[in-house]
């Protein structure tokens, strides 16, 4: 009985040392593993989360931009229908002025016709004149 008893302690504090030594050099690796994975997750995690943030910021960016892009290329149009309608104004005002002054030169050159005949006609006449005297 006594051999079986110190047999037991025997096997019992063998079993103590080689939990204690496990747990001393290599059980404790894998909590340290296990929690260099949470770790490493955690990382992951928060980094695919500003991935995710920043390609959520990035995506409201993009929309901003191709809005602020519209927005000019309406804002050039404008200008380039303003350009066209003023070009138009301008030779409508510029057709009617050219018809104005050739209205206007038309009547003078009808004067300017009368009256160059009216002098020639006395010129001929003083020639007339001269020469019967």
């Amino acid at each position: 009985m006594r051999a079986r008893n110190f047999f037991k302690l025997i096997c019992i504090s063998v079993m103590v040392l080689v939990l204690t030594s496990c747990s001393i050099f290599g059980g404790g690796s894998d909590k340290k593993k296990e929690e260099e994975k949470a770790k490493n997750e955690s990382k992951s995690k928060a980094s695919s989360t500003k991935k995710e943030d920043d390609s959520v910021i990035n995506q409201e960016l993009k929309k901003q931009y191709e809005m602020y892009n519209e927005i000019i290329q309406y804002k050039v149009k404008q200008e380039n229908k303003l350009i066209k309608q003023s070009e138009e104004r301008y030779k409508k005002l510029k057709e009617e002025s050219n018809k104005k002054t050739e209205s206007k030169s038309g009547d003078g050159a009808d004067k300017e016709d009368k009256s160059s005949s009216k002098e020639d006609s006395d010129s001929s006449k003083q020639k007339d004149d001269q020469g019967k005297q």
